[in-house]
């Protein structure tokens, strides 16, 4: 009995023994990764929380926030490095966004990803940026246009809150994909502005398209509408029907009327004929309503109103053709990188037929056939009676 009670005590009284207390952990909400052009060692810049200066409590004035930046050869070295020069043991867990210089990009991101996956410190869905133009500090340090007082969490609004025009992917999304067979990855792109302008913000983060990578090297950028053009195709997560399209009118010059997007689905087809060369069918299947319409003037029927719809249905499948033409043949002629996944459609339907090209799957994407089948569905058409027009 009483061995019984011993046991028992025991269990009620472990704790846990890798448990942290707050007081003794650093939470690290961003990360930019630079490269120290003199030695071509990593710069690691961490972005600290100040918990106490954002207590609605008893806050202090302290900045809410401090950054940290340590050099060394590996990612692993720099993020030990990091707990040498604060009082806090660092904490990946909860850190919000990766920022990579261009110039890492282009060397390639498998050290680094490989880093963060290997040590388990950095969860695999954070988001994963290209500084453009900039090293990755100078946006993760940037303050303009924050309402937040923790830059981190302006950033990661920026990527939560973006439309379609802008590309995403996180750690561990863009780890498959490099080690997948049939698709290159593409991640979203941060801008720092500089703006000399009086009274206006001395310099601005933004959004700005995406960074296109042939299997871990980035080899260019796209811009937002190609970008936009990239993610009808991809139609990925809940980014893939974000946005909203403007078209003319058509029922007065220099009109315009507004669509907004909603459910998307996207399909690449992949099809062995005779021949025994692969072509390709991009089947996009975009819902949307109309939003807002410049236009002044009355309908006089319901049929006015459904051909008005039809012509303004077709319009925006023909904009939608025209962006996507855009960005796949970008892809194929200057970038040479399968960003939309030609070739992991080919292995799906075609195994047999896809281990005759994997070795040379690059050279083989460049030339590949493919037609286009849009279609726009206006489900709603937020007209009623037809657009407003003032009373005399």
């Amino acid at each position: 009995m009483k061995v019984w009670i011993i046991v028992l005590s025991l269990i009620l009284l472990t704790g846990c023994w890798d448990r942290r207390e707050l007081t003794e952990v650093g939470i690290v909400a961003a990360m930019a990764i630079d490269m120290d052009p003199e030695t071509g060692e990593y710069i690691l810049t961490s972005q600290y929380l100040r918990p106490a200066a954002e207590s609605t409590q008893t806050p202090t004035p302290d900045r809410p926030y401090l950054m940290v930046s340590t050099t060394g050869k590996t990612i692993s070295e720099v993020m030990r490095k990091a707990n040498e020069t604060i009082d806090r043991k660092s904490f990946f867990a909860h850190n919000k966004v990766i920022v990579i210089s261009e110039e890492i990009a282009k060397e390639g991101l498998i050290p680094v990803i490989d880093a963060f996956q290997r040590g388990k410190e950095v969860r695999g869905y954070v988001w994963l940026t290209i500084a453009k133009g900039s090293s990755s500090k100078s946006i993760i340090e940037t303050k303009a246009n924050n309402i937040s007082r923790i830059p981190a969490d302006f950033v990661h609004a920026l990527i939560e809150n973006a439309e379609h025009n802008a590309a995403f992917t996180d750690v561990l999304n863009y780890y498959k994909k490099v080690l997948g067979a049939g698709i290159d990855p593409v991640a979203g792109v941060l801008t720092r502005i500089v703006n000399n302008e009086e009274k206006a913000p001395p310099e601005l983060v933004k959004l700005s398209g995406g960074a296109v990578f042939k299997e871990d090297k980035l080899v260019g950028f796209l811009n937002q509408t190609e970008t936009r053009g990239y993610n009808w195709v991809t139609a990925e997560g809940e980014f893939g029907n974000r946005g909203a399209l403007i078209l003319p009118s058509l029922l007065e010059e220099d009109k315009y009327v507004t669509i907004l997007m909603q459910e998307l689905h996207a399909e690449i087809k992949p099809q062995i004929d005779n021949g025994d060369q692969p072509t390709f069918t991009i089947q996009v299947d975009q819902k949307a309503r109309v939003t807002g319409q410049e236009a002044t003037g009355e309908f006089k029927s319901r049929k006015e109103v459904t051909d008005y719809l039809k012509k303004i249905e077709k319009e925006a499948e023909k904009e939608i053709e025209k962006e996507i033409k855009m960005v796949v043949d970008k892809a194929q002629q200057d970038l040479e990188s399968d960003i939309f996944g030609f070739g992991r459609a080919l292995n799906k339907k075609y195994p047999k037929e896809w281990d005759k090209y994997k070795e040379n799957w690059s050279d083989k994407f460049v030339e590949v056939e493919y037609t286009l089948n849009v279609n726009v569905d206006l489900v709603g058409s937020g007209l009623i009676q037809g657009p407003f027009k003032p009373q005399e």
